[in-house]
């Protein structure tokens, strides 16, 4: 039996998975957050070896007995936070092959069917990242609007709060997204609300379903916010395959985070005219099992489409009742 570990550490939780080659989960374990940028290497490496250890007392097996280990973490943006994360995870004590990827990446193999294609991630912030058929990767920066990634659900809040202010001082149309953030906000009015954020209060950065509501409505102002997005998300996914030699190819596109949980039909119907020979799917599972599709990968293995499915709906499982 080949037994491999997956990690899936971001900046809220930490997931990971001991499974064999079967797809089938031995032991899975939630810690809390490992993004070493906000924790610290020393941070990021004791929570993942604290959920190793669960992990390993749940399923029985011994830490000598796994073969390879890929580590999807947050934080992972230049090959140097490999190399120091390589150095902060050697007190692990895993002997085995490892890898260290940008979590983008084990979303787009958990999302897509082959292990080639694209991901838009667009949560708190927003990254795309693709992988060819020859295994070439590329990615964008995912470092936030000041460096060009833009279009993430917090942006999509902001410009919310930004199209109600203008409008409420008659700089620009009057919109319905007005009346929708004030109840959202609980304000007695729209100008109660703004007072409040002007003094501090913390603006309603939740908002992003609000826009895709009211777009799907007709709002003008609600389908220009869905139009921006759609335009900075397409573009990078664009971009992504046009460097990877896909942009006249069939290939998956995985759409990930919050803002593709809002109903955006609209958001992603544009998204499709950006990218012609994209195929959008829905992230569903937890992307800790795009991670054990890699790390089978690294040593040889060559999952089927049944190892996919089965270590992605037993780890859904897990991690819904975990």
């Amino acid at each position: 039996m080949t037994i491999v570990l997956a990690v899936d550490g971001g900046g809220s939780k930490t997931h990971l998975a001991i499974c064999d080659e079967t797809g089938a989960v031995l032991g899975a374990a939630t810690a809390g957050p490992s993004n070493w940028e906000t924790v610290g290497l020393r941070g990021a490496a004791d929570t993942i070896g604290d959920a190793i250890e669960k992990a390993l007392g749940a399923s029985g097996v011994r830490r000598d007995q796994i073969e390879a280990a890929a580590f999807g973490l947050a934080g992972v943006d230049w090959p140097s936070d490999v190399d120091r994360l390589t150095t902060a995870l050697a007190g692990l004590r895993l002997s085995c092959p490892i890898t260290i990827v940008n979590d983008s990446f084990i979303a787009l193999r958990a999302g897509a069917r082959a292990p080639w294609g694209v991901v838009i991630i667009a949560g708190t912030g927003t990254v795309v990242a693709g992988c060819n058929r020859a295994g070439e990767t590329f990615r964008t920066l995912g470092l936030g609007w000041l460096i060009g990634d833009e279009g993430s659900a917090t942006d999509v809040a902001e410009q919310v709060i930004r199209a109600v202010a203008r409008a409420h001082i008659g700089r620009a149309p009057a919109t319905s997204l007005s009346e929708g953030l004030r109840r959202l906000m609980g304000a007695e009015s729209v100008e109660a609300m703004l007072e409040e954020y002007s003094r501090g209060g913390e603006p309603e950065l939740n908002a992003a379903p609000l826009a895709l509501e009211h777009a799907a409505r007709g709002d003008a102002v609600a389908v220009g916010i869905i139009e921006w997005a759609a335009a900075e998300l397409g573009g990078a996914a664009a971009t992504v395959a046009r460097r990877l030699g896909m942009e006249h190819e069939p290939y998956e596109l995985v759409l990930s985070g919050g803002l593709f949980r809002g109903g955006g039909e609209l958001l992603e119907t544009l998204i499709a005219r950006a990218v012609p020979t994209a195929l959008l799917t829905r992230l569903e599972v937890p992307p800790v099992s795009g991670a054990v599709l890699m790390a089978l990968e690294l040593i040889g293995g060559r999952p089927t489409p049944d190892v996919h499915e089965r270590c992605s709906r037993a780890l859904t499982v897990s991690f819904r009742t975990g």
